[in-house]
């Protein structure tokens, strides 16, 4: 779009979508058409792998919102074999090009929104990052990797993850996290002369893995909800796949590195499935998933019903 500049009230920010599910692709097409007219939405990664319903909920969304920012998943850059695109990095940028066509951004923006003294309106950007995780094998460095407190079977592990077995890559000059990462480059370097607020699809930070207390009461609130019987013990992780430590795919230290040098105060992510909302030295980390139905149901998201979760608004 021509203007690097926008009227808007509020910003909500939903990942995960995962609409090849059909009651999420019903809940999504069912948000209000009027509610969000002035409004935000930040989406963060995982809608769907296939391009041509990737690109219907696209469309739904910017009809619903007034302006709608989008980085790609994991789960967008699978390969099928009806996929026009030779490999998920070619695929990538094919997203991007349907994004330009609908009018959804992927770089870095002025919006305004209400600052509710006397209806003035007050700056904020919106910095999208792309990102991809680092393995530990891939990349020990960068990766967010914590031993578990089990034997862990790595080959396993690479077999459950479908990553592995979806994604087709070129020869990269490096991991595939510092490859995304430097993508960024020119959009860190950059000076944001009004607050923050930044996205991503992978995890920033090692610390936003497991579960806190409230996630943790929040989980058995929801759990109750559904009828189901509460878990007994330590169950910070959540419901993850048995023998898989999600922890080996789940994010990278320098997107954190990007996030704190262009200033950002809100930080919204994706990816795990399960929701978060936390400080952590002075950055507000906010996941909000929808996420499968089967994880719905046994409790891993709350809220999901009510929307995309208000992430920034001025009372």
């Amino acid at each position: 779009m021509a203007s690097n500049e926008t009227s808007e009230c509020h910003i909500w920010a939903v990942s995960d979508l995962h609409v090849e599910h059909k009651d999420n692709l019903r809940l999504v097409e069912g948000w209000s058409r009027t509610k969000y007219q002035k409004d935000v939405l930040l989406l963060a990664g995982d809608v769907t792998n296939d391009l041509t319903l990737l690109t219907r909920v696209l469309k739904t969304l910017k009809s619903k919102f007034k302006e709608v920012f989008f980085v790609p998943g994991n789960h967008e850059l699978w390969v099928r074999p009806n996929d026009k695109s030779g490999d998920s990095l070619a695929k990538f940028y094919h997203i991007l090009a349907v994004c330009d066509h609908i009018g959804v951004h992927y770089m870095p923006k002025k919006v305004k929104v209400n600052s509710g003294n006397g209806g003035s309106l007050e700056s904020v950007w919106i910095v999208p990052l792309f990102s991809w995780y680092a393995t530990p094998e891939d990349d020990a460095q960068d990766s967010l990797y914590v031993k578990p407190p089990y034997a862990e079977n790595a080959d396993l592990m690479h077999n459950m993850w479908m990553d592995n077995k979806m994604c087709i890559w070129p020869q990269l000059p490096e991991s595939k996290s510092r490859y995304f990462a430097h993508m960024n480059d020119p959009i860190v370097k950059r000076t944001y002369d009004a607050p923050v607020i930044s996205f991503s699809h992978v995890l920033p930070r090692r610390e936003l893995i497991g579960a806190s207390e409230e996630d943790i009461k929040q989980v058995a609130r929801e759990r109750a909800r559904h009828g189901c019987p509460q878990l007994r013990g330590n169950f910070r992780s959540q419901g993850g796949a048995k023998n898989f430590n999600f922890a080996r795919v789940a994010g990278c230290y320098g997107l954190d590195r990007q996030i704190r040098k262009i200033g950002a105060s809100v930080h919204v992510y994706g990816h795990q499935h399960r929701n978060r909302d936390r400080v952590i030295d002075g950055v507000r980390y906010i996941s909000h998933c929808l996420g499968k139905p089967a994880e719905q149901k046994e409790g891993w998201a709350w809220g999901y019903r009510s929307g995309p979760k208000l992430v920034w608004f001025n009372k």
